[in-house]
Order: C-alpha cells, then structure tokens, then sequence
C-alpha cells in the first residue's frame, strides 16, 4: 500500500477529508521523530512500538573480499510489533 492509498483509505474509513488525514500522517511522523531523538518510546495502539536503540562497534567481513571491516557504532529505529496484530496476521 503506497501513501497515498493510505491516506484514502484512511479518508473513506473515517470520513475526514484527505487533506486532514494527510496533515496527521505528517504530524505522527514529526511527534514520532522528536520522541526517538529524546530517547523516548512510541506505542502505536493494534500496530507496535517503536523505539531506538544503540547498536554497538562491531567487526564484519566484507563478503566480496573476505577482509574485516569496523563498522562504528551508530543509533537505529527498532519496532516491535503488537500481539494482536501478529496473531491476526500469522
């Protein structure tokens, strides 16, 4: 599903117009940013949470060359699906 079948099927779910649905979309994104970037979870109700985490230096092998490469440390989204929502899907 693109975003723009999103936003309309949002729109005919619940009878807002597209334009407002968009401007949520847009403000969800903005909310969920700021949270992650101030080390803050975010629980999206029937969906999943997301959260960040640091994921720590580590060695890998380049798999073309086989030599070890360090890869830095670095922040990363993690999300977690809700129950409800996997059993349903499974």
């Amino acid at each position: 599903m693109t975003k723009n079948e999103l936003i309309a099927a949002i729109a005919e779910d619940s009878g807002k117009s597209k334009t407002d649905v968009t401007a949520v979309l847009a403000s969800l994104a903005g909310v969920v940013l700021k949270t992650l970037k101030s080390g803050g979870d975010v629980t999206l109700g029937g969906v999943g949470k997301v959260s960040a985490a640091k994921r720590e230096a580590r060695q890998a092998r380049n798999p073309s060359t086989g030599a070890m490469i360090d890869v830095p440390a670095k922040n990363v989204v993690k999300f977690k699906v809700a129950k409800d929502l996997a059993d349903t899907v499974a």
